[in-house]
């Protein structure tokens, strides 16, 4: 079944609104941490690489300085073994004690800072050297002058090699841990900007997805919004077409009124006059002719009561006051097919009698209509009506096995007629719908259903007296 030719707007799919949402949550959220990520991995690259090569420089600081005072150690032993004065060998013994005072403090320093395990044999090997300093000490000016040189060969030498050794593989080792840590400090550096890479390759995804999604979501509310706007205005074009049709089915209306009451009524009252005279005249003369003129004046007069019959049920049908909605329909379509000749099939159901008057009226009017377009255009053998209630609504079928027509997108029909429009205007006035299903060949089916929630309160009960109407 067609769609009707006016469709309220869809409130938006909540669904596809959150899921929207969602998307741009995520995507807000993951450049978000993604810009704080590459915040903290900037802070700690420079922290690492900072302290790196702080360790680095004072760790090299530190060997060199103690290079420096085992070069001035041997130096000053040097001159302490080969002195001759007693008042320079003094000093030069003052200050090999300093040089070991603070000899042994620069090695204390040097392992805070880079551990115990790795300055051990440093330590053994400064105090090997610096215990055989100290032995030379309290040797008297003969005992250096006759050992100092042999001395100085065969313990000082050796043991300031030995102590150099170990301050080159530390220079050494202090060099590979820079190396080391650099390549620590990549390994990291990188495996961090993958984490970051991956976040913006999400990001980017989701954001295509969002785009498309939005792109397609603003495409179908922009379709939709053309749909109204040409639904609107083909239902302005179309309630100007039938304004004009209404103004000039009014003055048509009047108009054959008009012709119906002079023609036929005031022909036929002029006719009645003249049978009363004649019969007057026929009576006061005593013809036997006055029974054949009563008789005529009597035709005259019951013609013209059929005619004012007919056009009062052209106006509004007194049945539709009377006995209700379901009697007034069974009259109307005996009267339809016995004046057209289409076999007619009416399936009442439950159909109330205190009906509102309005609801009446449509359904009537609608019925009216529909009759008239299947005697003037279907070409139909027959037509089936069904009408039946519920607590909600009032619902009536019009079928026939006509020629059909054809129906637009609208689901209105795409000929010029407005029978339907106004057939439409009657519902939707009351709040109901009416859809029209159809195609060339296949007949015509009429559904309208008026609902009845809101009419409660205005249900009438069938009594005789006359409508505002009537």
């Amino acid at each position: 079944m067609k769609r009707p030719f006016y469709s309220r707007p869809k409130r938006p799919n909540m669904s596809k609104l959150a899921v929207l949402k969602l998307g741009f949550g995520a995507m807000v959220a993951l450049l978000v941490f993604s810009a704080v990520e590459g915040y903290r991995i900037q802070e700690q690259s420079s922290r690492d690489t900072a302290a790196i090569y702080q360790r680095f420089v004072e760790t090299g600081e530190q060997l060199s300085h103690m290079r420096r005072l085992l070069f001035s150690a041997s130096l000053i032993i040097r001159d302490y073994l080969f002195s001759k004065e007693a008042v320079r060998s003094a000093a030069l013994r003052s200050e090999l004690r300093d040089m070991a005072a603070q000899t042994r403090q620069s090695l204390q320093t040097l392992e805070h800072s880079i551990g115990h395990r790795q300055t051990g044999e440093l330590r053994e090997k400064i105090n090997g050297f610096l215990g055989t300093v100290e032995l030379t000490l309290p040797w008297p000016d003969k005992q250096r002058a006759a050992a100092g040189f042999a001395f100085i060969q065969s313990e000082i030498a050796p043991r300031r090699g030995a102590v150099s050794g170990v301050l080159g593989e530390l220079m050494r080792v202090n060099q590979q841990f820079l190396e080391t840590s650099r390549q620590q400090f990549a390994a990291s550096w990188r495996a961090a900007a993958t984490r970051l890479s991956i976040m913006l390759v999400l990001c980017i995804i989701i954001g295509v997805v969002v785009a498309h999604a939005s792109v397609g979501h603003v495409s179908r509310l922009e379709a939709q919004s053309i749909r109204r706007f040409e639904e609107v205005m083909q239902a302005k074009e179309e309630l100007a077409r039938l304004s004009a049709r209404l103004l000039q089915v009014q003055e048509d209306e009047r108009r054959r009124l008009s012709r119906e009451l002079h023609d036929e009524i005031g022909q036929t009252l002029t006719a009645l006059r003249i049978e009363i005279s004649h019969a007057r005249d026929a009576w006061l003369a005593g013809s036997p002719s006055l029974s054949t003129r009563l008789n005529e004046a009597h035709f005259l007069a019951e013609r013209t009561v059929n005619t004012v019959r007919d056009i009062s049920l052209l106006l509004r049908p007194s049945l539709l006051d009377d006995l209700g909605l379901e009697p007034a329909l069974q009259q109307q379509l005996e009267d339809f097919s016995r004046r057209s000749g289409i076999r007619c099939t009416f399936e009442p159901a439950r159909l109330d009698d205190t009906l509102p008057d309005a609801v009446k009226t449509c359904v009537y009017r609608a019925v009216q209509e529909a009759l008239n377009n299947c005697e003037k255009h279907s070409g139909a053998s027959w037509v089936r009506i069904r009408a039946f209630e519920d607590e909600r609504s009032l619902t009536v079928e019009i079928e026939d096995n006509g020629v059909g027509l054809e129906v637009n997108r609208h689901g209105a029909a795409s000929g010029p007629g407005l029978g339907l429009i106004g057939m439409r205007e009657r519902v939707a006035a009351l709040g109901g719908r009416l859809t029209l299903a159809s195609a060339p060949g296949e007949g015509t089916k009429l559904s309208l259903t008026i609902p009845l929630g809101d009419q409660a309160g205005s249900r009438t009960a069938p009594v005789g007296a006359e409508t505002a109407e009537n």
